[in-house]
């Protein structure tokens, strides 16, 4: 994947799609569905005269955000910029997920325990898109703080870490990723990094795009432009 953050223009647009797709949707054996924020008042609580805000009582129910939005600004006022970064799973070559959901004894110094490697509950596709099987990862809730790009979220009613799954359920359809499809810019691309003629390995090489925090060490196939 390729994110232009030089055409970004923060719209969330790529974000909603994203929520539209997965909220209380199932996509087994890739993905359970990603819960959804939601707020209100209490019991026997109003909001308005005579109340004030402050003793409103509130109650707030966290949701996810597969793709983050971030902005950053630069500059002193009057010529501030601001640039939006959408941040998916980075879909990591390296993936420090997968390694977290091994068992010891995974890096072949102990074949008995090769069979068990194999299902482990973070793996990799061979197209490169990094997933988290739904039904083997239950309670493994130190998996989140394993991602550097804190990509992976917990979703406490289910017991489950969860993350962009780059669409894979589409993906198989031969369609993009829901975002790429819904950016009002055409700031995401994707497509065939194997490929060296594919329209994401031409532009991500013209624009000189780069990984975020390639200090990492992780090997991530999303690129940036624009970050400089």
């Amino acid at each position: 994947m390729l994110i232009q953050a030089e055409a970004c223009i923060g719209c969330d647009v790529c974000l909603k799609a994203c929520k539209d797709e997965f909220v209380g949707n199932d996509y087994i054996p890739y993905s359970a569905a990603q819960p959804n924020t939601s707020y209100g008042y209490g019991p026997n609580q109003t909001f308005g005269w005579p109340n004030t805000p402050s003793q409103a009582s509130l109650w707030f129910t966290p949701g996810q955000n597969w793709l983050e939005m971030s902005e950053e600004t630069s500059g002193a006022f009057p010529n501030v910029k601001v640039r939006y970064i959408a941040q998916p799973c980075m879909q990591c070559d390296v993936a420090p997920c997968i390694a977290a959901s091994e068992p010891s004894g995974c890096n072949g110094a102990d074949p008995d325990l090769q069979a068990q490697c194999m299902q482990s509950s973070v793996y990799m596709r061979p197209d490169g898109i990094v997933l988290i099987d739904p039904e083997q990862s239950v309670n493994q809730s130190t998996l989140p703080s394993s991602c550097p790009y804190g990509r992976i979220y917990w979703n406490a009613e289910k017991a489950l870490p969860q993350k962009c799954t780059f669409c894979a359920h589409l993906i198989d359809q031969g369609l993009n990723p829901r975002c790429v499809d819904a950016c009002p810019v055409s700031a995401i691309i994707f497509g065939d990094l194997d490929d060296p003629s594919s329209n994401i390995s031409n532009q991500i090489q013209s624009l000189n795009a780069q990984p975020l925090h390639p200090e990492y060490g992780t090997m991530p196939k999303v690129f940036y432009s624009g970050l400089v």
